[in-house]
Order: C-alpha cells, then sequence, then structure tokens
C-alpha cells in the first residue's frame, strides 16, 4: 500500500495572512481527488526541528514581513537538514512575503538588510506603499494561473534565476514581466487567492511532483471535468481583467 504525502506547515501561527489556511485545505481536497492520502505536520515554534527527512513538502504560507529575519535564523540553524532536502528532490515552496525568507537578501525599509537563504536568486526591497491587484501570469507547466497581489517588497531576480511565470496582467515580482522565481523545486510567488484554491491544476502538479518523489504510482491525474467550476470561475475572472486592461 502507498504511503501519504508528507507536508510540513511552517509556522502557521506567523506566517498567517492573506487565506494560507486554505491553500492548506485545498492540498487536503485535491490529493483526495487524486486518490492520495495526505498528512500534514505542523510546525509550530521557530525552535522546533523542522522534520525534514519526514516531508515530502514544505510550504510556508504568507506572513508580515518583519518576521522574516527570524524565520531566516530559524531555518538557517537547521541548513544541514534543509539542504539535504532540497538536494533529494523535496519541494520548497513559498507564498507571498514568505519568499523573502529563500531569497539573497532583504532590504527593510530602516536601512537594515538581512540575508536570506541564498535558495534562490533574488533580492528583496520593502516597499514604502502597499501595490494591490489582481494577478495572472502563465508558467511553464503548460497552464496558466490566476489570483491576487499583495505586494509589500519590490523583489528584482539575478540575471540567472529563472522566474515562475510571465506576467499576463498585475505586477508580478517589480513590474518588469517577471512573477515569481523557481529552481528545481524550490519555488517563490507574490500570488494569493488562496492561490491552490482558485488554482487546482497548480495544486495537483504540487502534489504530483511530490507523488512521482515518493515513488507513489497509483495517482489519478485529474481532467477537466474534474475543473469544470474553477474553469468557469477563471473565465470569469478573466473578463473582469479584461475589462481593466481595456
Amino acid at each position: 500500500m502507498s504511503r501519504a504525502i508528507h507536508i510540513a506547515w511552517l509556522y502557521p501561527d506567523i506566517l498567517n495572512i492573506h487565506g494560507g489556511r486554505g491553500d492548506i485545505m485545498a492540498l487536503n481536497r485535491i490529493g483526495a481527488m487524486m486518490g492520495l492520502d495526505i498528512e500534514i505536520r505542523r510546525c509550530e515554534s521557530l525552535k522546533e526541528e523542522v522534520p525534514f527527512e519526514w516531508a515530502d513538502i514544505i510550504y510556508m504560507t504568507s506572513g508580515e514581513i518583519k518576521c522574516m529575519p527570524e524565520i531566516v535564523k530559524a531555518l538557517d540553524s537547521q541548513r544541514a537538514g534543509l539542504d539535504e532536502f532540497i538536494a533529494k528532490g523535496g519541494s520548497l515552496w513559498a507564498v507571498g512575503s514568505s519568499g523573502a525568507v529563500l531569497g539573497d537578501k532583504l532590504e527593510l525599509a530602516n536601512g537594515n538588510e538581512i540575508p536570506g537563504l541564498g535558495l534562490l536568486g533574488m533580492a528583496w526591497k520593502e516597499r514604502a506603499s502597499v501595490w494591490g491587484d489582481d494577478l495572472w501570469f502563465a508558467t511553464d507547466f503548460g497552464f496558466e494561473v490566476m489570483g491576487n497581489q499583495i505586494q509589500v517588497a519590490d523583489v528584482v531576480l539575478a540575471e540567472d534565476q529563472e522566474p515562475f511565470g510571465k506576467v499576463i496582467y498585475g505586477r508580478g515580482n517589480c513590474g518588469d514581466g517577471s512573477e515569481g522565481a523557481k529552481t528545481g523545486n524550490v519555488l517563490f510567488t507574490n500570488c494569493l487567492g488562496p492561490m491552490l484554491v482558485k488554482n487546482p491544476r497548480l495544486t495537483a502538479t504540487l502534489l504530483k511532483t511530490a507523488a512521482d518523489k515518493a515513488g507513489i504510482e497509483e495517482v489519478k491525474i485529474l481532467t477537466d471535468e474534474d475543473m469544470v467550476i474553477e474553469d468557469k470561475s477563471f473565465e470569469l475572472i478573466k473578463k473582469f481583467i479584461g475589462k481593466k486592461q481595456a
């Protein structure tokens, strides 16, 4: 019998804004549709040991940017386990401002510069104002992703850093057409929504990647018939955004 997909949900009481808990619910729902058992462990405290050897997916929902330096410090203290997790193909996803943890550096509005974990080639600079709007972008996965963006920092990618997607509408990283960042199975996106609720194909892709790594072969591939409601919602939002583009 195949084992469950193991998801480590980091610091849910700290990374607790923009509906991130909805993403965890989406992982459970889409996992069930794919015939996958999902097991989630909450890592509650920054002092807690992250179960890197156990996890297939490490998920960081969005949180206030002022919390990111302490999260960097907590994860850097367990760097050997983190690096081994990534080297073995584990999936590490950060949504919204939690992406600052994965970058090279974070420059706060007060002038302090905080080193990140350096897992993605990007520099963050806290904004004087907050940017908010819809976000719509294309991905290399073969489908588009849509949600919204509440951005408190500009994100500038290094020249050799691959973005997660190409912006169709919205701001993305810093208004240059790039959205998020992706290296292997380490990924950051500005997209909220909750993102995984609004984009079941993306959720299914994340779970299929983890299932393949775990050696789970009996995975139901979702079809358009499984996503009728979500696809109708997607089309309605596209029409709404189209009016703003006109």
